[in-house]
């Protein structure tokens, strides 16, 4: 089975909602019903439209759904400044803070070997989650953090 692609607004909404911590059940519940009072203050970008971004689901065909239930998809494509948003809500990573921005990459990115595996497959259609040379022995479990390089991969 293939992982459901997203488009970068509808992506963002997905990753945005995910930040408020409420159960997928919850969070599709609200979005169904276009209700999004329980979720506004407690997710990272409340004035994020939430209602036109569902709208752009339905008209780009987008399963929001399945990509919150299960916590699986990619995206279609992504530029620079999408990929910087994604890091913030997923990771709560800031550039320039957490980061460094350096033409069209990101360098010294420090995630867990899951987090970089789950970026990964977030944004592997374009883009490349590279270790950064360092010394092996600084992370050997799993919860250490490991420097990464992202890149574009054309």
């Amino acid at each position: 089975m293939s992982q459901v692609q997203l488009s970068i607004p509808v992506a963002l909404l997905v990753e945005n909602v995910l930040t408020s911590g409420e159960p997928s059940d919850v969070i599709i519940d609200c979005l169904q019903r276009k209700d999004f009072s329980l979720l506004l203050s407690k997710i990272k970008e409340p004035m994020m439209d939430l209602a036109e971004r569902l709208d752009t689901a339905v008209e780009v065909g987008d399963n929001w759904e399945e990509a919150i239930r299960s916590g699986v998809y990619e995206f279609k494509f992504l530029h620079l400044n999408a990929l910087k948003r994604l890091l913030y809500f997923r990771f709560g990573l800031r550039a320039d803070e957490d980061y460094i921005q350096e033409d069209l990459s990101l360098k010294q990115v420090h995630l867990t070997l899951q987090e970089i595996n789950l970026l990964q497959s977030l944004v592997g259609r374009q883009w490349i989650v590279q270790e950064e040379k360092q010394d092996k022995d600084l992370y050997k479990n799993e919860s250490s953090r490991i420097s990464v390089h992202i890149r574009l991969k054309y």
